[in-house]
């Protein structure tokens, strides 16, 4: 095996495990606090208080840029592996490290810097890795929705990253009390625009062979959106601050409105193109796409709550970047890597988290919200399966067009695909 591609597999399961654990943690204290279980002494208060840093920072970023990137972006480009690897396994380590003093500390101000390190150093890495694909291509090819979606996402981090560290390193040295969730207030705007640039480029990824659908204006939309959201929210905090007063509070809203406003547009409009490209395409539902679906159902119903209530899509768009996740695994391991995994359990999977993201929704008792945790549970434990069995017999599968079952021969100790 390629030492640079075993490098880069092994950092992105890296990420993927830090989203993870994050993920159970920050989603455990979420759970207990609405069945009025929370503990009031040990770690979950701290994890209850930090929920919201755990799920931005440690589970939608690490997950759906840095994890996918490196697993999967050298294959859509053609590379046996990620550039600078140094770099690389530098970032994972200070992202990993910044999650641990996170928890121990309570989300203070040494926490998010140390992120912002970690996180620099793993979007440098994707951008030098993207651009160096271009400078070596002997025939340059169109990137796939995907490549787009990762080098937009990774774009807005490289800009605002250090907006967040600079204002950090500012009220340090001003001697103000600093914590996390105060200052990601104003920075769950970027992780908005970077969940639906990611999440929208998985999702057009699932439809890209099939679908009917020009990706010049898929790609118009994601980078005029990208560009207008950056520097009205780069502006703003700049003039105003990321949190502070109420009345800087109340200076950053029109600023927060104008990001919202252009994401949620950008989602209509690619929604729309995506849906009147796979209207009359013979797509089957696999997996993958239901995954996909289920990220436009559950960022629609954002988009509803926000203009009905004033607020939702924040707490939609955490919940769809974990569709957006799965799509991501079950598209990459299956249907672009090859390999088979169990897919009655992976649609088990799929209806549980679906029945639970339905019954979040509406107003539940103690109980009922006990029973929703434990259809998200379950659901995990059926991903966990279907994982395990997929690596496991770590087989590669094509399925026949007339037959649609997988054959595969074995010789020699290595699974050969009959065609």
């Amino acid at each position: 095996m390629n030492k640079q591609a075993a490098s880069g597999r092994g950092v992105g399961a890296g990420y993927l495990l830090v989203a993870a654990v994050a993920g159970l943690l920050g989603g455990g204290a979420s759970v207990l606090r609405q069945a009025g279980l929370m503990p009031d002494h040990g770690l979950w208060p701290v994890l209850e208080h930090i929920h919201a840093p755990l799920m931005l920072l440690f589970v939608v970023i690490p997950a759906l840029v840095c994890g996918f990137s490196n697993l999967w972006l050298p294959r859509a480009l053609g590379r046996a592996g990620m550039v600078l690897p140094v770099l690389n396994y530098g970032g994972l380590g200070l992202v990993a490290a910044s999650g641990i003093l996170a928890v121990v500390t309570g989300g203070q101000a040494p926490a998010i810097l140390l992120w912002c390190a970690g996180l620099l150093c793993a979007v440098m890495t994707v951008l030098a890795t993207i651009f160096d694909s271009r400078a070596d291509a002997d025939k340059k090819q169109p990137f796939s929705p995907f490549v787009w979606g990762e080098m937009l996402a990774s774009a807005v981090l490289l800009i605002t990253v250090p907006v967040l560290a600079a204002v950090m390193t500012h009220q340090l040295l001003s001697g103000a009390q600093t914590e996390m969730l105060p200052l990601l207030n104003g920075f769950a705007e970027p992780v908005t625009l970077v969940t639906l640039l990611a999440g929208f480029g998985l999702v057009f990824e699932t439809g890209a062979q099939g679908s009917r659908f020009s990706e010049k204006p898929v790609i118009a939309i994601m980078t005029a959106t990208a560009a207008a959201s950056v520097i009205v929210w780069v502006r703003g905090v700049f003039a105003h601050g990321l949190a502070g007063s109420a009345q800087q509070t109340g200076l950053l809203a029109n600023t927060e409105g104008a990001v919202l406003f252009s994401s949620t547009l950008a989602s209509v409009l690619l929604a729309a193109l995506w849906m009147a490209g796979t209207w009359r395409s013979r797509l089957s539902l696999r997996v993958p796409m239901l995954w996909g679906l289920g990220f436009l159902a559950v960022v629609s119903t954002g988009w509803v709550a926000q203009l009905v209530r004033g607020d939702g899509l924040h707490s939609a768009l955490q919940l769809g970047a974990v569709y957006a996740a799965f799509c991501g695994l079950y598209l990459w391991r299956g249907e672009k890597g090859g390999y088979w995994y169990p897919r009655p359990l992976a649609l088990l999977q799929f209806a549980l988290m679906a029945t639970a993201t339905g019954l979040s929704f509406f107003p539940l008792s103690a109980v009922g919200q006990i029973w929703s945790g434990c259809l998200l549970g379950v659901s995990l434990l059926c991903f966990l399966g279907t994982m395990g069995m997929s690596f496991m017999q770590n087989r590669k599968v094509m399925e026949d067009s007339a037959a649609s079952a997988p054959r595969v021969q074995r010789i020699s100790g290595e699974e050969v695909v009959q065609s």
